[in-house]
């Protein structure tokens, strides 16, 4: 390539990643004086931040007989005569035997409470998952109570609720533990005389909204279950009355024995889709976690477990509280430059090769973390951590190549020749630790319960690494080269030429 056509790539080359750069990482600010655009956010602030970089919201579920130490201090004497303290969180456990906690030497949980804990808590964990908490932490404290954290969220606009109002509805909802059941007056459906589970009613319960605006749960019914709505209209109308002698008016939708909703004949469409309101919560995220509820309940039944859920609160980020992603940027930002300047100090004009690569690889991260992964995998601490890593990796290979190349022309070969040199007997090397961070982060994906955020996060770090470390480098470092006019001077070498007389 011509040194006139490789000076026009790299002016070229050097704006579009500058403009990438403004785009992804420039700093807020207002626009004054104009219409439409109010602001500048650059990508970086589309981020969903985890828990640790936000903070989030806590609460604790207690199982029947479980309770904190807070609650004991306030019980009489007598009342805390029944109580033992029970691990090293405070808690208190009930030694009433017919509570089914303790054993009888009063120091040891029952295995039918351990199975019955343990069941109730995955389904619990299966809840957040599928409402899409996918930053929440399910804790066991001392094997009979947990502690739930969920993230900090985004509010809509158009309602008055709180990110801590939102939690506390998931909270409250997500710790019911009994049964799904349709009744009517007061007594369980029945078809053919046989009393029969709602999960062979009920064939779907979706979250729908109307208009972009009302919220509503769509609940559509088998075959069966359209027999036990034709029977239901057919009592209303006829005056049925229950075994109290009042009128039969409601399909009452339970949970745990109590009533969920209340379902009138005008609810009832094509004799097969319940459409029902839920005038209470018209923010569509409460029907949500509503339907999940109840589908959960539906698929897997109720547990031998209920919970009693503490008053939700809220905690601050872990590593810094307030402004805890401006100081997670300045620090990055910060290594960022450190790396920068030391590369161009120990390897020249290689050392600015090592630099565009470097802005490459922090672009084609941040954009896929920004938009690849927006709403669905938060930027946690790990999420720092493995971005950070493949930046090092980025730079490691480049210093290595640069070693390599060095090397290679200290043997007296040419600049050409040690430059394809030094690029070969690197090749393999960064190919099979890109190789073994892409299987590692694979495993993650497939295996590690729990890991999935972190794992994907981790392959679109190496792939970006990979595809700076052995093409787009080189191509740079190509395009460079070929504008230079002294080879020497770019790689800072000097040819020592020994006197032979």
């Amino acid at each position: 390539m011509g040194k006139k056509k490789s000076v026009v790539l790299m002016v070229l080359l050097t704006i579009v990643i500058v403009a990438l750069c403004v785009i992804t990482a420039f700093p807020v600010f207002t626009l004054p004086g104009t219409e439409g655009i109010k602001s500048w956010n650059p990508a970086v602030m589309q981020f969903d931040l985890g828990s640790e970089l936000d903070g989030g919201h806590y609460a604790y579920y207690y199982p029947e007989g479980v309770i904190p130490e807070t609650e004991y201090d306030i019980l009489t004497e007598e009342q805390q005569s029944d109580y033992v303290q029970y691990g090293e969180s405070g808690l208190y456990l009930s030694t009433d035997m017919e509570k089914g906690i303790l054993k009888a030497d009063k120091l040891t949980l029952r295995d039918d409470f351990v199975e019955n804990f343990d069941a109730a808590k995955d389904e619990i964990c299966a809840r957040f998952a599928a409402k899409g908490y996918v930053d929440y932490s399910v804790s066991v404290v001392d094997g009979c109570a947990l502690r739930i954290e969920l993230p900090t969220e985004e509010t809509e606009t158009n309602t008055e609720y709180t990110s801590l109002q939102y939690a506390n509805q998931a909270f409250t909802l997500f710790a019911v533990t009994g049964d799904i059941g349709l009744e009517i007056g007061g007594e369980a459906v029945k078809l053919d005389g046989e009393e029969v589970h709602a999960n062979k009613l009920i064939k779907s319960i979706k979250a729908k909204t109307q208009y972009n605006k009302v919220a509503y749960l769509e609940i559509v019914f088998t075959k069966a279950g359209q027999k036990v709505l034709k029977q239901f209209q057919s009592d209303v109308t006829a005056g049925t009355t229950d075994a109290n002698g009042t009128a039969i008016s409601t399909l009452d939708l339970t949970l745990g024995g109590e009533s969920m909703m209340q379902i009138t004949p005008d609810l009832i469409a094509d004799d097969s889709v319940v459409k029902y309101s839920i005038a209470e919560a018209g923010d569509k995220r409460y029907v949500e976690t509503l339907a999940i509820l109840l589908n959960s309940a539906m698929e897997n039944g109720g547990y031998d477990i209920e919970f009693t859920v503490s008053e939700a609160r809220t905690f601050e980020a872990v590593y810094r509280g307030n402004n805890t992603l401006y100081f997670v940027f300045g620090a990055v930002g910060a290594m960022i430059l450190a790396l920068i300047v030391f590369a161009i100090v120990k390897m020249g004009r290689f050392g600015v090769v090592n630099a565009y690569a470097s802005l490459s690889y922090i672009v084609i991260t941040l954009l896929c973390f920004a938009f690849i992964t927006s709403g669905s995998f938060p930027i946690s601490a790990g999420s720092v951590f493995i971005f950070l890593f493949g930046l090092i990796l980025v730079n490691v290979f480049q210093y290595l190549i640069y070693n390599a190349i060095k090397k290679e022309f200290s043997l007296g070969k040419t600049v050409e020749s040690s430059i394809k040199g030094g690029y070969k007997k690197t090749l393999w090397l960064t190919i099979d630790v890109y190789a073994v961070l892409l299987l590692a982060a694979l495993a993650l994906l497939i295996g590690a319960a729990g890991l999935q955020i972190f794992a994907i996060q981790a392959i679109i770090c190496v792939i970006a690494a990979a595809f700076c470390s052995l093409l787009w480098a080189r191509g740079i470092n190509f395009v460079f080269l070929s504008a230079s006019k002294n080879k020497y001077k770019y790689f800072r070498f000097v040819r020592e030429d020994d006197d032979d007389e």
